[in-house]
C-alpha cells in the first residue's frame, strides 16, 4: 500500500511540474531586452504588442491578433505588458489574458527599471499611449503603428 501512495504521490508531482512547465512564463523587460527579442527573431517578420492589463482597446487587438495568428502560421506575436512583472497578482492577470487569446509564449513585462527607461529604450519618440506595436519584417525593419490592431492592421503591415 505504501509504495501505492509513494507512486501516486510522484505522479502528482510529475504532472504538475509538467503544467507548471507548460504555463505561460512572464519574463522581465529590462533596457536591452528588445535588441535581444529583435536578435532571436532574426530573418523573421513578426509583430512586437505593447499592452497593458487596463487598456481596453489593447483587449481588442490581442483578441483580433489571436484569431489571424490562427489563419495565419506566419504570424509571429511578442508580447510586452507594461504592468510590473514584479507584481505577482498582475503576473497572474497577464497570464491568464494571454493563455485565453493562445499568446503565453514569447511575453514580456516591465522589468526592474523605471518604467519611463523602459519606454524610451523601446521607442524614443514614444509617448506611452496604447495600444503601440511594431512590425519588424525578416529584414529587421520596423514600423510604429498606434491604436487597435484590426485584421486590416494585420494585412497592411504584413504585405510591406
Amino acid at each position: 500500500m505504501a509504495i501505492k501512495a509513494r507512486n501516486l504521490v510522484a505522479s502528482l508531482l510529475l504532472a504538475t511540474t509538467a503544467a507548471a512547465a507548460h504555463a505561460a512564463t512572464i519574463q522581465a523587460f529590462e533596457p536591452d531586452t528588445l535588441e535581444r527579442i529583435v536578435a532571436q527573431q532574426k530573418g523573421k517578420a513578426f509583430v512586437f504588442v505593447v499592452w497593458s492589463l487596463d487598456c481596453e482597446y489593447c483587449q481588442a487587438s490581442l483578441k483580433t491578433l489571436s484569431q489571424e495568428k490562427r489563419k495565419r502560421k506566419d504570424l509571429q506575436v511578442v508580447t510586452l505588458a507594461t504592468d510590473p512583472v514584479a507584481d505577482p497578482q498582475a503576473v497572474a492577470l497577464m497570464k491568464k489574458k494571454l493563455e485565453s487569446v493562445g499568446m503565453s509564449a514569447n511575453a514580456w513585462a516591465y522589468g526592474n527599471a523605471p518604467p519611463e527607461q523602459l519606454r524610451y529604450a523601446l521607442d524614443q519618440k514614444w509617448h506611452g499611449e496604447k495600444p503601440r506595436s511594431y512590425w519588424f519584417n525578416a529584414r529587421g525593419e520596423r514600423v510604429a503603428y498606434s491604436g487597435v490592431i484590426t485584421a486590416e492592421t494585420i494585412a497592411k503591415m504584413t504585405a510591406r
